[in-house]
């Protein structure tokens, strides 16, 4: 017990290293949506390259790591807090506990990339170590983090240079390689004012940033046909109410009230779980006449619904097309201790203290095909899956434009909802696919291919955002290698590293 007091003291009591990390941590944050400020992440992941430049120890870079981590993360995805206290009916405490142990085991992959950059690390080349060891690392460890368990990809730094010189990256090798531009920049901006080395530094960020301006001017891909009308609608339902029994014609009025003054649309969305009920009951019941009207009229009408449950102990969280309802995407990619839990046996007990209705969703099959809507195949997608640019790189090229909804009703008023809107754009860049939003609360909008919004209604409110969607024909350099080539480039790198800690000692250590 001692030797575990001793070492959590040692973690966990910081020195001005470490406050120093977890301020860089904190203030990284404000770099993502809703704050936007990207030069704050080259800031911090410079002070962060410093930090472990200046480690002596595995241990110690490894704690400056984890300390940096637990101020990212804890500021960044405190939207968890909110929805286990708010929505979910967890106890305060044990919200508070199982919020931060998400945030540690979050904050570990850093704590890793610590412990492999000081490995790593030649105190005689800094240099080399600033502008190649130290950036593989960190891009690293933002795959590790969007792998691992089924991949938790959020606050990828390479999102916060949206709108900047790097994101021509974005096409290329994806969020991964703005993230990697990113991180190099940040050791060049150190090696510039640390070793005075300002020519080779400079000529090098110019060279970084120059590159990624020139990619955002190649054409990917070559728009298809006209442009579809689309009508995204939000209902705006407070997720409090969303499961009430006596909200749900109230619910359904909304949606369908709002749906009939847009049937000239090409495609109505409707937003994820809009229905709360299994569609084989409504079906037959309170949309019975909303779904022939839909049939009669040919419109493609795509409603959020859980599907399955009426024969069998499977059910999906879906979007259904109720012009033609054989016509469905079934959620593939669930969110861990949300819609199923990993490890059920393990973690039967964490079940147990969330009210969270259908909590325990089936996972869809892995390669389903685009749906026919508006008459140009559509790839679809619910939610959290708009995180994983490589599943949805898989409906290409097929797919002509994207669907995606979402209920973030579960985040209301919390960094959330506009980190996910962030992540969209992000997908519609690396695809070379216009993406399509509907939300509960927010934000729907309509992004183009070079990732900017080009339509929005403001959240938390109901409306309808109707607008045009182009189709586009082709393929992104990302879209048809998708993690392979940055993949290659780590195992080459760090490869060549470990093979040459082997000839140079005889062995690791």
């Amino acid at each position: 017990m001692k030797s575990v007091a001793l070492f959590l003291k040692n973690v966990f009591v910081p020195q001005k290293s470490h406050l120093f990390a977890l301020l860089l941590g904190v203030i990284s944050v404000f770099a993502f949506a809703p704050f936007d400020l990207s030069p704050i992440m080259l800031a911090s992941v410079a002070g962060l390259f410093l930090l472990w430049l200046d480690a002596e120890t595995r241990f110690e870079a490894a704690k400056i790591g984890l300390w940096f981590g637990l101020g990212q993360f804890g500021l960044g995805v405190s939207w968890l807090f909110s929805s286990m206290y708010f929505y979910s009916g967890v106890m305060l405490p044990v919200a508070v506990v199982l919020t931060f142990c998400f945030v540690l085991f979050l904050a570990l992959s850093v704590a890793l990339g610590g412990w492999i950059a000081q490995y790593f690390k030649n105190p005689n080349r800094p240099g080399l170590v600033l502008i190649l060891l130290f950036p593989a690392v960190w891009v690293l460890i933002e795959l590790v983090r969007s792998t691992i368990f089924g991949g938790f990809p959020f606050l990828l730094s390479g999102t916060t240079h949206l709108g900047t010189w790097l994101d021509g990256y974005a096409p290329v090798l994806g969020v991964w390689g703005v993230s990697w531009a990113l991180a190099i920049s940040a050791g060049l901006l150190l090696w510039l004012f640390k070793q005075k080395s300002w020519v080779t530094a400079s000529v090098s960020l110019c060279l970084i940033w120059s590159v990624g301006g020139l990619l955002q001017n190649v054409q990917w891909v070559k728009p298809l046909g006209k442009p579809l009308e689309v009508a995204l609608i939000q209902g705006n339902i407070a997720q409090e109410k969303k499961w009430l029994p006596n909200e749900f014609y109230p619910t359904l009025k909304t949606y369908i009230g709002l749906t009939k003054l847009n049937m000239d649309a090409d495609v109505v969305v409707w937003p994820e779980t809009a229905v709360p009920a299994y569609y084989d009951v409504v079906e037959q019941g309170a949309l019975k006449s909303f779904i022939k009207d839909a049939k009669l009229l040919k419109t493609d009408i795509l409603v959020g619904v859980i599907a399955g449950g009426k024969d069998s102990d499977n059910y999906y969280n879906a979007l259904i097309n109720v012009h033609r309802p054989e016509e469905r995407y079934y959620k593939h990619h669930l969110v861990p201790f949300s819609e199923y839990f990993p490890f059920t046996s393990a973690f039967e007990f964490v079940s147990g203290l969330f009210d969270i209705p259908f909590a325990t969703f089936t996972h869809g099959e892995k390669d389903q095909k685009p749906l026919m809507l508006g008459g140009q195949p559509a790839g679809l997608s619910i939610c959290y899956e708009m995180a994983f640019g490589d599943e949805l790189a898989n409906q290409l090229p097929e797919a002509k434009y994207l669907i995606t909804v979402s209920n973030d009703a579960w985040f209301a008023n919390t960094f959330e909802p506009a980190q996910q809107l962030q992540e969209v754009r992000m997908r519609a860049l690396e695809l070379g696919r216009e993406i399509a939003r509907s939300t509960n609360t927010g934000y729907t909008a309509i992004v183009d291919i070079k990732g900017n919004i080009r339509q929005q209604i403001p959240a938390y409110e109901t409306g309808v955002l109707r607008g045009k969607v182009q189709p586009y024909d082709g393929l992104t350099f990302y879209a048809e290698w998708k993690t392979m080539p940055v993949l290659f480039l780590l195992f080459t790198y760090f490869g060549f590293l470990l093979a040459k800690r082997y000839l140079q000692r005889g062995r690791f250590n």
